[in-house]
């Protein structure tokens, strides 16, 4: 794509002038070319209404005629009889037919049997049978010449030969005209080509236009001083930036700071539009971070190519960029992941390691009470390390759209009851609920529990301080419900909330991280979706959060 852009913007504006000085150049030949096949088509017919008058005259007989024949300045030949015997036939004639004069007393389709069926042969056999004039310009005739056969263009003109009354006889006045025709032709074939090309010309700024405003890639092109001149509406929405603002700045603007993917600020000899009009190579996929004034900081993946004129010289360069922060940020948050994971992961495994050798080591000498909470410490880190897993496990399969639903009507009270009996043992916080009996779904019981008690639980983890949490079941229309948890903790920032379903996000509160893979939520939100709900959250700071979903009633 760079490559013909870069094509395209080299053409020279000139060319559309060399193009037009060309055009009115061959449309002067052209013209030239049918005046002088005009003036041979005159001179055929002055001199064929002259012989009409000599032939109504009866030429003083054949003498008159044959004179007449001879000393003719084009071609002409008089046939006799249906068998179109050559009475006679002039030089040029017989240079036209490309024989010699042992035809002459012949029947003319046995000596030129090429012409059997040819057009202009048929207008003749008809002169004969018909006694009417015919003529014709520029006719396509096959002969024999000199060996092998040639297609010639021909003016000609058939006149009836009058005898008693009666025609025994046609003259054949002819004038080759082939070079002129094939000039004609030339001359017509270069002036469509030439109109073709003042076309393609024309039209070409509207098209490259129509391409750079089209294309999913941002384009910058910039002249030899760095100076940007054109950025289409693609690179407008990566910058930010309008046309006009874009075009106050260089590729290489100190108030947007260039930086290198590890967050160093990018020297100017390394940006890729630098390092292309110093070496006139084009550069490719080369990705930089930008940091504008005033926004986030995105990354974009550079192409790069030299604007030469016809004689090599650089006279810009264009660039092509698409905006990668999301790809780097999926890059960033898979090393988060992996550092992250492999710290969730170590500490249950380290735990439990750390159980098992000292139950191992000192079992004999541990009291009973000491054994049993080694043993029950061992159990919480395998669940720990069994919860990890299974969202691991459960975020591929979710991913690979391996997750099938076990659906089955049931009435919601039956969840909420069996959620609470699970956490209530585990949790401290009053479980307040509030749901109609007589609301019953048709779910994934196993599913949509597993929502639900992440969202208790996670109601617990962050925020502690909370005397209870409420779970709220409420009728959307007739069709859906809405099922909420809400806790009396500190709340959640309003900027957090929408990354918070994301995959590997991890919020903090109050300065505190805490553990988990930040894999939870997701898989809520992934759950929900399957079912055709919806999933959200709502907070203040201070007054706590809301988190909810929604599911069809059938």
């Amino acid at each position: 794509m760079i490559r013909n852009l870069n094509n395209q913007l080299a053409t020279p504006n000139s060319d559309l002038e060399i193009s037009n000085k060309d055009y009115r150049s061959l449309n002067l030949e052209l013209n030239r070319s049918y005046g002088r096949l005009e003036r041979s088509n005159k001179e055929l017919l002055i001199f064929n209404k002259q012989i009409n008058t000599q032939n109504i005259r009866s030429m003083d007989g054949e003498d008159g005629l044959r004179t007449l024949i001879a000393q003719a300045p084009i071609a002409m030949m008089l046939v006799k009889g249906e068998d179109f015997i050559v009475t006679m036939a002039n030089a040029p004639m017989l240079e036209l037919l490309g024989r010699d004069e042992a035809i002459i007393g012949k029947p003319l389709f046995e000596e030129l049997p090429e012409l059997i069926g040819q057009p202009a042969a048929n207008k003749l056999i008809a002169t004969y049978k018909d006694g009417r004039e015919r003529a014709q310009s520029s006719a396509p005739v096959t002969l024999q010449r000199k060996g092998k056969l040639e297609e010639g263009y021909f003016n000609f003109n058939y006149a009836p030969y009058i005898e008693g009354g009666r025609v025994t006889g046609v003259i054949d006045m002819a004038l080759e005209v082939t070079a002129q025709v094939l000039t004609i032709r030339e001359r017509e074939e270069r002036l469509a080509e030439k109109m073709i090309l003042e076309e393609t010309l024309r039209s070409s700024e509207q098209r490259l236009q129509g391409i750079l405003e089209t294309m999913a890639e941002g384009v910058g092109i910039i002249d030899l001083t760095g100076q940007l001149v054109y950025a289409n509406p693609t690179a407008q929405q990566i910058l930010g930036l309008s046309q006009s603002e874009i075009k106050d700045r260089t590729y290489d603007d100190p108030k947007w700071q260039n930086l290198r993917l590890d967050g160093s600020p990018l020297p100017q000899e390394e940006h890729p539009m630098s390092i292309m009009m110093r070496t006139k190579k084009p550069v490719f996929d080369y990705e930089i971070g930008v940091q504008p004034p005033d926004r986030d900081r995105l990354y974009i993946s550079i192409n790069a190519a030299p604007i030469l004129s016809q004689d090599g010289q650089l006279t810009g360069g264009i660039g092509t960029f698409m905006d990668v922060t999301t790809r780097r940020m999926m890059s960033q948050d898979k090393d988060d992941f992996i550092s992250i994971a492999s710290h969730e992961l170590k500490t249950p495994v380290t735990s439990l390691k750390a159980s098992l050798q000292l139950l191992e080591r000192s079992h004999g000498r541990l009291s009973e009470e000491r054994r049993v909470k080694l043993v029950s410490q061992s159990i919480r880190s395998v669940e720990t390390l069994s919860k990890l897993i299974n969202d691991l496990l459960d975020t591929s399969r979710m991913e690979k759209g391996q997750v099938k639903l076990d659906k089955k009507v049931f009435p919601l009270t039956d969840l909420f009851k069996y959620c609470k009996a699970s956490l209530e043992a585990a949790i401290s916080k009053k479980i307040v609920i509030n749901c109609e009996h007589a609301i019953r779904i048709n779910a994934d019981e196993q599913q949509i529990g597993q929502v639900l008690i992440n969202f208790i639980t996670n109601a617990v983890k962050y925020a502690p301080q909370s005397p209870q949490i409420i779970i709220q079941v409420t009728k959307v229309g007739d069709q859906e419900i809405k099922v909420s948890v809400k806790d009396f903790g500190p709340g959640i920032a309003q900027e957090k909330l929408t990354h918070l379903f994301e995959r590997y996000y991890r919020t903090e509160y109050s300065g505190q991280k805490f553990s988990g893979l930040g894999l939870g939520l997701y898989i809520s939100s992934e759950i929900i979706k399957s079912h055709g709900g919806q999933i959200g959250a709502i907070s203040e700071i201070g007054k706590g959060s809301e988190f909810w979903f929604t599911l069809p009633v059938k």
